[in-house]
């Protein structure tokens, strides 16, 4: 009976004009909030167009077969290089590197020490901390200063507290406001090099309407100025709140001049994959930095829980002005 449907002529052309259309909207998204919330599952809408090529051979559909798998592939390019488009990771040299985690605290449903533990366990040079509250910044000091003996802390009520805990000296650390919402801007000091690096740790708020992506578009083009006007090389860190190959990250990404640390889709450090997780954290480095691993950090009772990066002096590239 399926079979018998999909042969007919007009259900054919309309399963490859959805199919197609689906394609177009996570690649092209209009201005509208329904679209891009839908641009947010491209990575599963790849998948979805897989399976069906596959149910497409198995029905003998050669034409909406051809139709998924073209669209699939289209769709994996695209997605590839929305984020970082190399094919292999450069070469770990012996130099000084330094590795940077971001964790939204808030997302933890376990208790405090546990989710400190899992944090301490990474075991990042840097470590930057989303939705610190008041509770939050007693249990972090407690636990991570010996550790971390370098700070920087904006302690909020609402989501947008900051942290920043360094193994390597703070010699600059400074707040700039975006709409009453916090950003820490500051420099860290390299042991070996002397060397120092850029850091701006943000927090944007989420999309509810349409007209809200001009505003995350702002709050995103004020952390470029940022960038640009920095005098070293650069590692932005933060929920953006939107996902990687959208318009608003590509557009900040070649505003600031940033790479993305992630190279595709990835199961986490720990091997936990979830098919509905959408990618909203983000580190991003200037091209005085080359990404030599990025992970994605789950936590089994927690999901989610962060991601971390490994950074290293790009030889290559030109001197910092």
């Amino acid at each position: 009976m399926v079979t018998k449907t999909l042969t007919h002529r007009f259900v054919q052309f309309t399963l490859i004009g959805l199919i197609v259309l689906g394609t177009f909207i996570c690649v092209f998204t209009p201005n509208y909030f329904l679209f891009k919330m839908g641009a947010k599952f491209a990575v599963q809408i790849m998948l979805g167009y897989l399976l069906l090529g596959f149910v497409f051979l198995i029905a003998g559909q050669h034409k909406l077969m051809f139709t998924s798998f073209a669209c699939c592939a289209g769709l994996c390019l695209f997605l590839k290089y929305a984020s970082d488009g190399q094919l292999s990771l450069p070469v770990k040299n012996n130099e000084e590197s330094l590795s940077v985690a971001h964790f939204n605290v808030s997302t933890s449903t376990i208790d405090f020490q546990e989710t400190i533990n899992e944090i301490l366990a990474v075991d990042a040079d840097v470590i930057s901390l989303q939705e610190v509250t008041p509770d939050w910044d007693a249990e972090l000091k407690n636990s991570l200063q010996e550790k971390y003996p370098f700070s920087k802390t904006i302690v909020r009520l609402d989501p947008f507290g900051l942290a920043i805990y360094s193994r390597f000296p703070l010699t600059n650390a400074d707040t700039f406001m975006f709409e009453n919402i916090p950003n820490i801007v500051g420099r860290i000091k390299l042991q070996e090099r002397g060397q120092e690096i850029c850091f701006i740790a943000s927090h944007a708020l989420p999309v509810f309407y349409t007209n809200d992506y001009e505003r995350q578009r702002n709050h995103l083009m004020a952390i470029a100025e940022q960038t640009n006007n920095s005098d070293c090389p650069v590692i932005t860190i933060g929920d953006y709140n939107a996902v990687p190959w959208s318009y608003e990250i590509q557009d900040f990404k070649a505003s600031a001049n940033l790479n993305d640390s992630r190279r595709g889709f990835m199961p986490a450090s720990n091997g936990a994959f979830s098919l509905f997780q959408i990618p909203s954290d983000h580190i991003f480095y200037s091209d005085h930095l080359e990404c030599v691993d990025f992970q994605e950090i789950n936590s089994p009772s927690s999901g989610h829980l962060g991601i971390k990066g490994s950074y290293q002096f790009n030889n290559d590239a030109k001197p910092s002005l």
